[in-house]
């Protein structure tokens, strides 16, 4: 059977796909992308995923077209996911970039997208049984600004710090803004646990505004957890009683180390404990 993908707003085989190679994305990374976790054909965090897809478009000063409201997509990633033949979990990437021609000056402001997906083991979203050592990443900085709270095509710092940590034996690293404060790791946002409540990069700061990230801060704050959203540095690390990383796909996932400090998991075991129970 033919691999499906969606392409605007109709589910195609792969021949039926436009020629990559002359689009903006490609050539310019003229775009941004969702990354979206579907558990047993459903996507219980999509209302989250369209709000960043259309404060991405903002940012990006593209146009949504029609077919991309709310809920015609969700229905059409909902069809991928049935006429892929999958089942249980399965990983969409939603790629969004602007059609036309043209150089740096683009013909056409309008937003075409493809989407792919494929099998993800595990059923919805589990805590890691063996924590994640971590590490910093300090030859790129990233630079804060009006796209960097988005998932942009251009990712080569990302790319450079993944090497980095496949080099090192690491887990993953963490991600420094030009101030040298800590914003995300490779994938994912971080949460800090300190005396019982959470501490996270700021949006200001320059992460990823991440999916999970919103979702775990407005479970934490119904819960009654205090949250900080703020400036980090490395030394608070050191400090903190938990680390735990969190991306759309995985969920949540906790860090057991960084250099010689250990850290425990009773937050993130709650916080995804509490999770999954209110996606019942």
């Amino acid at each position: 059977m033919h691999k499906k993908y969606l392409y605007n707003s109709e589910i195609v085989d792969e021949h039926n796909l436009p020629n990559g190679f002359e689009s903006r994305g490609f050539l310019y990374a003229d775009g941004f992308f969702e990354t979206i976790r579907c558990i047993n054909g459903s996507i219980p965090l999509f209302h989250l995923h369209y709000s960043r897809i259309v404060a991405s478009s903002k940012a990006y000063r593209m146009d949504i077209p029609e077919w991309m409201e709310e809920g015609s997509l969700k229905s059409l990633l909902e069809n991928l996911y049935v006429q892929s033949n999958l089942i249980a979990d399965a990983r969409i990437r939603l790629t969004i970039y602007r059609s036309g021609d043209g150089r740096f000056t683009p013909t056409s402001n309008e937003a075409t997208a493809i989407a792919s997906i494929e099998h993800v083991d595990g059923n919805g979203f589990e805590l890691n049984d063996k924590g994640i050592a971590i590490g910093l990443y300090q030859d790129l900085a990233k630079t804060p600004s009006r796209i960097s709270n988005f998932k942009n095509l251009h990712s080569q710092l990302y790319v450079q710090a993944g090497n980095y940590a496949a080099k090192q034996g690491l887990g993953d690293v963490l991600i420094l803004n030009d101030f040298n404060q800590i914003i995300e790791a490779t994938s994912s946002n971080i949460f800090l646990v300190l005396d019982g409540a959470l501490h996270t990069p700021k949006l200001e700061a320059g992460p990823v505004g991440g999916v999970m990230r919103a979702a775990v801060i407005n479970l934490a704050l119904k819960l009654g957890n205090k949250v900080y959203e703020c400036n980090l540095e490395a030394h608070e690390l050191i400090k903190a009683d938990e680390v735990f990383l969190t991306n759309a796909l995985k969920g949540i996932q906790w860090v057991a180390s960084y250099r010689t400090k250990r850290y425990f998991n009773k937050t993130s075991n709650m916080l995804l404990d509490e999770f999954n129970s209110a996606l019942l």
